[in-house]
């Protein structure tokens, strides 16, 4: 749980990095944190006094998911603009999208949102061993 303010997301970030950090993906699971948090401070009761929480999960594959206070619109996975403009904000979600191999949102307005994405390769397949032929006995 951390209080809704912009200056507690490097906080949840670190946190994730600190909990991930012997996997393949803790880049990619402290991007996804920071951007949900942002948006939970930005767009929620999260960033007017309230706050949000982080959920992390390591299975072989990672669940990311932050919770806010609701008070704001639905989260959308806004596509990128069609006549190629560039938008200072919006593409948080649609990033996530895209490196996610799923990515959801439950919960209302006014009980609160969980954003949650799950992504794959936290940890390299193990290799097979090599296997070693006997010498033929002569």
């Amino acid at each position: 749980m951390f209080a809704g303010r912009l200056d507690q997301v490097p906080a949840a970030r670190h946190f994730a990095t600190f909990l991930f950090s012997d996997t393949r993906i803790v880049e990619e699971v402290a991007y996804v944190v920071t951007e949900l948090s942002t948006n939970a401070v930005r767009h929620t009761l999260s960033g007017q006094g309230g706050s949000f929480r982080v959920q992390l999960v390591l299975n072989g594959w990672a669940y990311v998911a932050v919770t806010d206070m609701g008070g704001g619109g639905f989260p959308t996975v806004r596509p990128d603009p069609a006549d190629g403009s560039t938008r200072e904000y919006g593409r948080g979600l649609l990033s996530i999208a895209q490196m996610a191999v799923s990515l959801g949102v439950h919960g209302s307005p006014e009980e609160g949102h969980t954003v949650w994405a799950d992504l794959a390769g936290a940890y390299e397949p193990p290799q097979r061993p090599h296997l070693v032929e006997a010498a033929p006995a002569g």
